[in-house]
Parts: C-alpha cells; structure tokens; sequence
C-alpha cells in the first residue's frame, strides 16, 4: 500500500538566477495493494517527478510518502537511507521509461557471468 499526502516538489534553476519550478503542489493519493493504478497528464505536469519521489530519487520538499513494508509504514520522506534501500530491495520497485543500451550491457554481463559459470551477477 502508498499514500501520498500532500506532497510538494519545487526544482531550482540555479544556472538561471535561480528561477523556481513549482512541480507539484499538495499531491495526495493511496493505492491499496492489488490496485491498478494509471498516472495520466500532459506533459509537465509532475507524472515523472511524482514517481521519482515515491522510489525516494527525488526529495519533496513537503508532504509524507509512506509504503507500507512488511509489518510497518515507512516515510519515505523521513526515513534513513539504509531503510530506503531496505524498502527498494523487498517492496518497490522502479522501470524507467527511458529504456537505454545500458541496460542491455548489464543484461549482457549478466547472462555472460551466468555462462561462464562463474555464480556471479555483480
């Protein structure tokens, strides 16, 4: 389970005497576990941003993230790093749309490791 309770996103242009982006503003959601769920809008209008926060890439500058691990809820927003890692190894999960030959290279390696039998994929 996700709930999303009144986050807010703003990006600083730095390089453009510090022009701010409101991204997103007070966003607030909850996917129940088996839900599916489709995030629609045009473009610029946060889909990404929000996504990016709820794998904890991004930091909201306000609001609560919380995923429901195991027994407990996690901030997302609050939590440590290593309960990030914890959260993303075992509950969620992250597939970018921008699909790169990158990936293919590690998926590559990865098969050619498997081969050689070498027992390792890192």
């Amino acid at each position: 389970m996700i709930h999303v309770e009144n986050v807010s996103k703003t990006f600083v242009l730095h390089q453009q005497n510090g022009v701010q982006l409101p991204v997103l503003r007070n966003a607030s959601l909850t996917v129940n576990a088996g839900e599916c769920v489709v995030l629609h809008g045009h473009s610029g209008s946060g889909k990404s941003t929000l996504l990016r926060s709820l794998y904890a890439n991004y930091l909201p500058d306000e609001g609560h993230i919380r995923i429901r691990h195991g027994d407990e809820w996690v901030d997302l927003v609050q939590a440590p790093a290593r309960k990030v890692l914890e959260v993303r190894r075992s509950t969620i999960g992250w597939v970018s749309q921008f699909f790169t030959r990158h990936s293919t290279h590690l998926r590559t390696g990865c098969r050619d490791a498997a081969t050689a039998g070498t027992g390792r994929f890192a």
